[in-house]
């Protein structure tokens, strides 16, 4: 799967992995995808989603909702020091 990302925000999620707090870039895209999988749940779909598919159509631009499921996911990194991957 490839995504694209806006600079800033690669550049934040480089950051976090330069720093330690995540082993690599698919690291942090995998925490990001569950963290925001996991909000979902608990809101309701949208009325323009299709009935077959909850997550269609959720989250149009929303490129300040996935800032901020980053930004929880690096705080939760940093509060479970047993999580915390050593890089050289």
């Amino acid at each position: 799967m490839k995504i694209h990302l806006p600079e800033e925000l690669e550049r934040s999620i480089e950051a976090m992995v330069h720093t330690g707090r995540f082993a690599s870039i698919d690291d942090a895209m995998a925490e990001a995808a569950r963290l925001l999988l996991r909000e979902l749940r608990q809101t309701p779909p949208s009325a323009n989603a299709k009935d077959d598919d909850p997550l269609l159509g959720s989250m149009p631009d929303a490129a300040d909702e996935l800032d901020a499921i980053v930004a929880d996911a690096m705080k939760r990194r940093r509060e479970e020091p047993w999580r915390t991957v050593s890089v050289e």
